[in-house]
Parts: C-alpha cells; sequence; structure tokens
C-alpha cells in the first residue's frame, strides 16, 4: 500500500446487517414480546466508542493526513448490499414468510372484532404459527443451499455444510408440527414449547448466515481496497458523518458486482 500503514475501519459491520435474513418480518410474531437486558449492549457501546477513538487517533497521525490528499478513503455501504444482493436470493422465500405474518395478524384481527370463537382461534393460531417458523426454516435453508453451492464460498463449505447437516433434523420436525396443527392438537403447551424451542435453534442459524454474508462482504470489500490502493475503507452507516468528494470514494458499486458474482444465474 505505498508503505504507508493501512487502517481498516469496520467496526459495526454484523450491527449493520443484525436484522439478519428474516429482519423486518419476525417482529414480535413468535411467541408475543420479550423483554431485554440492555445493560450489556450500553457497556458494549461504550467499548466500542473507545475503539473508534482509538481509531481516529491513529488515523491522525497517519503520513499525509495532515493538510495532504495522500491518504486514499473509502467507503462500502454493506447494509445496501446485504439487503440488494444476499437477501435478494431469498426473495421469494421472505415472501412467503411475510404472507404468513399477514395471516396472522389478519386472524388476530378478526378474533379482537369477534368474529371467530376462541376455540378455532386457538386451533388457527397454532397452525399458523407452525407454517410461519416452517416459512422462516426455508428462508434459512434455502440460503445454505445456495451458499454451499456458490464457488465464491468455497472456503467456508464445510462449515455450511455442516451447519445445513445440523439444521436438517430441526427442519423435519418443525414439519412434523405442521402437520400435527393440520390434524388435532391435543395438548397446546406442550406444542407451543416446541414450537418455540424450535424457533430458538433456527434464531441461531441465521445469526450465523447473517455473520457468514458479513464476513463476505467484508472480505470482498478488503479486496477492492486493496487492489485499488486504499489505506482506509470506511462502513458508509453511522461511520461517515461528512464526506467531501472526491476525497472520499465509494466502493459499493465495485463490491457489489462482485457480491452478485458469487450467485451466477443459471
Amino acid at each position: 500500500m505505498n508503505g504507508k500503514l493501512a487502517v481498516w475501519i469496520v467496526v459495526g459491520v454484523l450491527v449493520a446487517l443484525i436484522l439478519g435474513f428474516v429482519g423486518g418480518i419476525v417482529g414480535g410474531m413468535m411467541f408475543g414480546p420479550k423483554s431485554a437486558d440492555t445493560s450489556g449492549l450500553a457497556k458494549d457501546l461504550g467499548a466500542l466508542q473507545a475503539r473508534v477513538q482509538s481509531l481516529e487517533g491513529k488515523v491522525a497521525t497517519l503520513p499525509g493526513t495532515s493538510g495532504s490528499s495522500s491518504l486514499k478513503i473509502g467507503v462500502v455501504d454493506a447494509e445496501t448490499l446485504f439487503a440488494r444482493v444476499i437477501l435478494f436470493q431469498v426473495a421469494a422465500e421472505r415472501n412467503a414468510l411475510q404472507a404468513k405474518a399477514q395471516a396472522i395478524q389478519d386472524l388476530q384481527s378478526k378474533y379482537a372484532q369477534g368474529q371467530i370463537k376462541p376455540d378455532a382461534y386457538q386451533q388457527q393460531y397454532a397452525k399458523l404459527q407452525a407454517e410461519y417458523l416452517q416459512a422462516w426454516v426455508q428462508v434459512n435453508m434455502s440460503m445454505l443451499d445456495k451458499m454451499i453451492a456458490s464457488p465464491g464460498f468455497s472456503d467456508l463449505r464445510a462449515d455450511l455444510q455442516r451447519l445445513r447437516d445440523q439444521a436438517k433434523p430441526l427442519a423435519d420436525q418443525v414439519d412434523t408440527l405442521v402437520k400435527q396443527a393440520q390434524v388435532t392438537i391435543l395438548d397446546y403447551n406442550t406444542f407451543f414449547n416446541q414450537l418455540q424451542q424450535l424457533q430458538s435453534a433456527f434464531q441461531q442459524v441465521d445469526q450465523l448466515l447473517t455473520q457468514v454474508a458479513a464476513a463476505k462482504i467484508l472480505q470482498i470489500s478488503q479486496q477492492v481496497a486493496q487492489e485499488q490502493g486504499y489505506d482506509i475503507v470506511l462502513r458508509t452507516k453511522d461511520v461517515v458523518m461528512y464526506q467531501r468528494a472526491p476525497a472520499i470514494t465509494d466502493l459499493s458499486s465495485e463490491v457489489e458486482k462482485r457480491l452478485w458474482n458469487l450467485f451466477p444465474a443459471k
């Protein structure tokens, strides 16, 4: 990098992708809202701020940062690329998930208006919750299959295949619950406990897939920056507060091209 110190400011890439593959759809659909302890988050944010300040100090001491334009700085909009390229691969599955979420909302609305009797509501609600989780599972399993099949994820293929092997029996359990809900549920407490355990398991799968996608975006961003001689690469969202073109170059379009190449059209 022209003999200069290369600094990568990639803090928060996973935060940018925190919604994951079903983010914005799941919301409070599964088994109602849960309380969250934010004390740990506050502590982490404090540590993050300290890290950013430390990086800013290092950047300030780099050769060429005082009155010189020799330092090449780039930005990559990781969040937009995740939505535009990665989530696009499972767009149909996410649409099916959204349809189930809407069906649950419609059922709840009818029940609130007294249009459905309690017994019928309970049966239909349990069935839709199981189908909703089944649709969620399909999002994750489809993304897993696409990543495993992609040459661009060959460095992670063994781990991804292992994850799929572990997730498949759980997916089969979800299918069994859906079939059960379509007939008669004898014990609703047991049914929902099983459903919630499976939901927790697939939350972990979703988080792991999000981390894999984030790592790939970071890897490609680094490749582009190194090839073009950049010294610093920032994540656009929540990091760049001011940009004076052409002092900072947006590398998102080049990173996006390479991301699309991970999933060649059939």
